[in-house]
């Protein structure tokens, strides 16, 4: 996958790939949330979504095991962890980042936003940052 500046309209874009308009993702508080999230962030999103991750719900204080890991999770980087200390902490930084991203995680964990709902919302923000992607 590579990511790259793109020459073309934004409206040329949206004509080509059927991506959402901004205006209607605007509408859903969850898209606000992600719309503060860095290119790195969204890419590490977009990049576990095209390799068929299956995102955990409701897994913010019950990691350890399997991967279970949120999208914001992902986003922001963070390891399932393997250690009761590391869960403590994983824990602490879950809390914090439900927080700051209520509306997203409340939205995931209750089936309003799907994987694909996701997927489109980056590249609408990827297409309003001017960036495309080329698989």
């Amino acid at each position: 996958m590579i990511f790259a500046r793109k020459n073309s309209t934004p409206k040329k874009a949206q004509d080509d790939t059927k991506i959402p308009s901004i205006f209607d993702l605007e509408q859903k508080p969850w898209f606000m949330d992600l719309l503060r999230l860095s290119n790195d962030e969204l890419i590490r999103i977009y990049s576990t979504i095209t390799n068929d991750y299956e995102f955990a719900k409701n897994a913010w204080y019950i990691p350890l095991g399997d991967d279970k890991r949120c999208p914001i999770m992902i986003a922001k980087g963070h390891k399932t962890p393997c250690t009761l200390e590391a869960m403590a902490e994983f824990e602490d930084i879950a809390r914090t980042l439900e927080e700051q991203y209520r509306r997203f995680i409340d939205a995931w964990d209750f089936g309003y936003v799907t994987k694909s709902d996701i997927k489109d919302a980056i590249l609408a923000i990827f297409q309003l940052r001017t960036i495309e992607i080329v698989e």
